[in-house]
């Protein structure tokens, strides 16, 4: 009886595990942790701009974006595209016709509690995870009940429910990510197959008007994911009853004027906003972002290092082999479910950036999770013998395992945001702590010099703060630059950069080895651009949460030099500890003087740093 109780109510359970993710790792406080951001900027801005701004050219942007996203350019999301002299905004409006009962929540809760009324503050934040949460819990909800409808008995719809939400990057997308549209679109497009079902199964025409509006809104969130029409004859499970529902569904006059009003009014919506934005009825609000349909990335998108979605979620290249069962068992659904994954993998990965700048793997394929759920169904009611769905349980309550130990990967950043490679995916992959290091293209490079001391004598004149060499600790050799509060700056290296580079594209690489005998705080490494000992750029970054305690920890940090510096500057590179109590060491300086390519995209290489801009007079 417990276990009945306990598949019964796995949604909560999932939903219950999902709260208590998003209280050990969302921080309000950090303007990179907000829960409207990246492109949930621009589903969301329809909202405050015509509830409370009144502005459908989203003037009011660069304000929210200096007060809740201040000097954080990850951060940054400009959704606007121009439309000769106005601007509209890129994304369709459907997010925020789900969003808006929970943002007039949150308007009265900060009129209440007397926040900001200004669409960001504390309530409209929350509201947003609130809603993911909550279409989480509604797509599992319906999920369970569809697996049912398939002839799932109530253990094995529970644990696929489970390993569907909790062992994919569904879980990142809900808890770090909520105001990216997967987990609502996860939700509708469950909830359109278990109505579409339910139309075919057990025919009422509220069943033909649920699925159109479902179907409608799904639109609304992400014109592509229309494919999932393609889905509606696998529900129906032979030509015969596809046929005849739509004879019935077409007899109930009554029933369709209402699905087709509905559609109709919401279809709207866009329309006119586009009208009001820009003047004209009808735009293509992408800007330049297209389709290529004669060069798709298929291998890339399921199988690159790179987000690619078998990568990252296994649980749904296993769910593949639920093919073979449906063949054997009914070749119709096989053939029209094998066609509609096929053109969706196509379609998907036709984007222009067909990684989609994801992360935690491969996100656009989260909308259709719940054919990953049916093959996974089909491939359990394959398996007669017991010791059979005894191993595909057991394999995967590891992967759901694994996904746990990746959303915690992604969450604290140990997988950088930018492309990712086989050596930084095998370098991050067995990984919990966070490294600092670079990994700029070797193909971006035309030319190099480095400069190097290893702390074991005199190396020359530009090398500064010789007196901090000891002989206590060290990495390799007998010495090492000891940086105390005595002398607070390691042996580090000054010189003029004409001489250095054969390009105006530069980048300066730090190599180091950093050794902290306990915790200190603010162990940084200084970049300094300088002429006649005049700073022109100062930057800092911060080493505490890369070093490990008592332990040789290897540093890799660049900077882009920046490009207008006058002729005869220097650079200074050095080791700064502002602490008047504990010491650190520093062996093994290298310094890459990097000259790149001038091609655009290697003058804003992710993980490069930026210099901080000043006045270069």
């Amino acid at each position: 009886m417990q276990m009945k109780y306990l598949y019964k109510y796995t949604p909560e359970i999932v939903l219950f595990i999902c709260l208590l993710a998003f209280l050990g790792f969302k921080s309000q406080d950090s303007a990179l942790d907000r829960m409207i951001n990246r492109d949930g900027k621009g589903y969301y801005a329809y909202l405050p701009a015509i509830f409370i701004y009144h502005d459908l050219q989203f003037d009011f942007t660069e304000k929210i974006e200096a007060q809740y996203y201040p000097g954080n350019p990850a951060a940054f999301k400009d959704f606007r595209t121009n439309h000769g002299t106005r601007k509209a905004d890129k994304y369709f409006p459907g997010m925020a016709i789900i969003w808006l009962p929970f943002f007039l929540l949150a308007h009265l809760f900060a009129w209440l509690e007397v926040f900001p009324m200004d669409g960001y503050s504390f309530p409209y934040q929350y509201s947003i995870a609130l809603s993911a949460l909550f279409f989480l819990w509604l797509g599992a909800r319906w999920l369970q009940k569809l697996l049912k409808k398939f002839g799932s008995n109530d253990r094995t719809a529970a644990f696929i429910t489970a390993t569907v939400t909790l062992g994919t990057n569904l879980l990142y997308f809900t808890v770090i990510e909520p105001s990216m549209t997967h987990v609502y679109s996860f939700a509708l497009i469950t909830g359109f197959a278990y109505f579409t079902f339910n139309m075919f199964h057990d025919f009422r025409p509220g069943w033909f008007v649920k699925s159109l509006l479902l179907f409608t809104l799904i639109i609304l969130i992400r014109p592509v994911n229309g494919l999932i029409v393609l889905l509606i004859p696998f529900l129906a499970g032979n030509m015969t009853t596809f046929k005849n529902t739509f004879r019935l569904v077409v007899s109930e006059r009554k029933a369709l004027i209402s699905g087709i009003i509905q559609m109709l009014i919401l279809v709207s919506i866009p329309i006119v906003l586009w009208y009001l934005q820009t003047g004209k009825a009808f735009i293509y609000s992408y800007g330049n972002e297209t389709f290529d349909f004669l060069y798709p990335s298929m291998l890339n998108i399921l199988f690159s290092y790179n987000r690619g979605w078998f990568m990252y979620t296994p649980v749904a290249l296993v769910s593949l082999f639920g093919f073979a069962p449906l063949f054997i068992k009914n070749r119709f659904r096989f053939y029209m479910l094998a066609g509609f994954m096929l053109l969706f993998v196509y379609v998907a990965s036709c984007w222009w950036i067909w990684f989609y700048n994801s992360q935690c793997g491969q996100r656009v394929f989260i909308d259709i999770y719940v054919v990953v759920a049916l093959l996974l169904l089909f491939l359990y009611q394959y398996f007669q013998k017991a010791i059979s769905r005894q191993l595909l349980t057991t394999g995967l309550i590891v992967l759901i395992a694994l996904n746990f130990l990746q959303f915690y990967q992604h969450s604290a950043h140990i997988f950088p945001t930018f492309n990712i490679t086989g050596a930084i995916y095998r370098d991050s992959f067995f990984s919990l702590t966070r490294k600092a290091k670079v990994y700029i293209p070797a193909e971006s490079i035309a030319g190099k010099r480095i400069l190097e001391n290893d702390m074991e004598g005199s190396k020359g004149l530009m090398w500064l703060n010789p007196g901090t060499r000891n002989d206590k600790v060290f990495h390799n050799g007998q010495w090492s630059s000891e940086v105390n509060q005595k002398i607070p700056y390691s042996v580090g290296l000054e010189t003029q950069l004409d001489s250095l580079f054969t390009t105006n594209n530069r980048v300066i690489c730090i190599r180091s080895w950093v050794f902290s005998p306990r915790e200190v705080s603010g162990i940084t490494l200084v970049v300094d651009f300088q002429l006649d000992r005049k700073s022109l750029s100062y930057n800092q970054f911060m080493l505490d949460k890369f070093i490990s305690v008592d332990k040789w920890t290897p540093v890799e940090v660049a900077f882009y030099v920046p490009r207008n510096l006058p002729r005869k500057s220097m650079v200074k590179v050095y080791f700064f500890n502002p602490s008047l109590l504990y010491e650190y060491y520093i062996d093994d300086l290298a310094i890459d003087f990097l000259s790149l390519k001038n091609n655009p995209g290697y003058r804003r290489i992710d993980g490069v740093n930026v210099p901080e801009k000043r006045s270069l007079k």
